[in-house]
């Protein structure tokens, strides 16, 4: 089976790379690599991505490392070339991959390819749009979709799709921690959908210490400098380490040796990798009721769900405080278990992880959605 994975050319596709999907990217071409010796994969990204397979470029560089592209927002233009590269190919493959977003880019192309096309869905997006522009294309009978998540498909009710997958991680480079630490944590881009500004209000409640991980966002550097010097002002120094842009696999010491992950998400992410590597790790989450949340944390088992607030009731949690109180509630429950029964919660972290995150599960899910597609096409 000859597969076409098309990933976006904005940035090179390694071990290192930082953005959410092109680490899915790069978790599933290696263990497509390893689990399935027959396929024949090439992949669309720029030529310096560090991949084991056959890649296809339009220049060597990604469009992030040309300032002329990204000041002037012309990288969408790169994107479009790569992925027109990948379908005049169409002779040489007998399935599409599609990863960029949500897919809405590639869409324009499909009534022009013969062969199949499956496009991961990784965000969400306003109904309004979704209705107008993606309705333009449900009668492509070669096009189907993956969700990311349950919740994820409220946002795209009506297509055609082949299953949802949930992301998986390498669970060999998460190693379990049973002891932990006495410091929670946070990770993610520095934007204010992550939570900071809940962060600071929780820290004012609990006088916990924190380790926070902001990946650095141009467009919201102002505002996240602001929020962490409120942070450095409430806080003693001591009592507070953040340090900037560390890659995934840089954090796995930091997981390993928090109390709790905390996750006061501000908008419906339709997965968090964050949430299931810090449990592959033992460390239990705290985190409000949005987007998968649900459906990646097992409330009172692996950490606890609160409800956003008395207005925004999203299921009947173990803490039945909401909002700022509800996540207070929960992190002093942690703090407070007896500590065979909080390494009871760290152990069931890890299991959680390795029966329905794991890399090698989500690998096997997408060859079985490839296989059929292929098949019945």
């Amino acid at each position: 089976m000859k597969i076409a994975i098309i990933c976006s050319n904005f940035v090179s596709i390694t071990k290192d790379v930082k953005k959410g999907t092109e680490i899915f990217d790069y978790i599933l071409i290696n263990n497509l690599a390893k689990v399935d010796k027959n396929l024949d994969i090439t992949t669309f990204a720029s030529g310096d991505s560090n991949l084991p397979i056959k890649i296809e470029s339009i220049d060597y560089h990604p469009a992030i490392s040309d300032k002329s592209i990204t000041q002037n927002d012309k990288h969408i233009i790169f994107e479009l070339a790569l992925i027109s590269k990948a379908f005049s190919m169409q002779d040489n493959f007998d399935l599409y991959h599609i990863n960029i977003g949500d897919g809405d880019i590639a869409l324009p192309f499909a009534p022009f390819v013969k062969k199949p096309i499956l496009i991961t869905l990784h965000y969400t997006q306003e109904a309004e749009y979704i209705n107008k522009y993606f309705s333009l294309f449900r009668r492509l009978n070669n096009v189907s979709f993956v969700s990311i998540s349950k919740a994820q498909r409220k946002f795209f009710p009506d297509l055609n799709y082949a299953g949802t997958i949930y992301h998986g991680i390498e669970t060999e480079k998460f190693k379990l921690d049973q002891k932990g630490g006495e410091s929670m944590m946070w990770a993610g881009r520095g934007v204010p959908d992550k939570g900071l500004e809940t962060i600071l209000e929780v820290l004012k409640e609990t006088k916990r210490k924190v380790k926070l991980f902001p990946l650095k966002r141009a467009e919201h550097l102002e505002w996240l400098n602001k929020r962490l010097t409120e942070l450095k002002d409430l806080m003693p120094s001591q009592d507070i380490f953040i340090e900037f842009d560390k890659d995934r696999f840089e954090l796995v010491n930091h997981y390993q040796s928090s109390k709790l992950f905390l996750f006061p998400i501000q908008w419906e992410e339709p997965f968090g990798l964050v949430l299931i590597e810090s449990m592959a790790c033992g460390t239990p989450v705290v985190a409000f009721a949005r987007g998968s949340v649900p459906e990646i944390i097992k409330d009172g088992k692996t950490g606890f769900i609160v409800n956003p607030s008395d207005n925004d009731i999203r299921g009947d949690w173990i803490v039945k405080k909401t909002d700022i109180d509800g996540l207070c509630e929960a992190i002093d429950k942690i703090y407070s278990m007896p500590e065979k029964k909080y390494q009871e919660m760290r152990s069931n972290c890890r299991s959680l992880v390795e029966e329905s995150f794991s890399a090698s599960r989500m690998v096997e899910e997408y060859l079985k959605v490839y296989k059929n597609l292929v098949t019945f096409c």
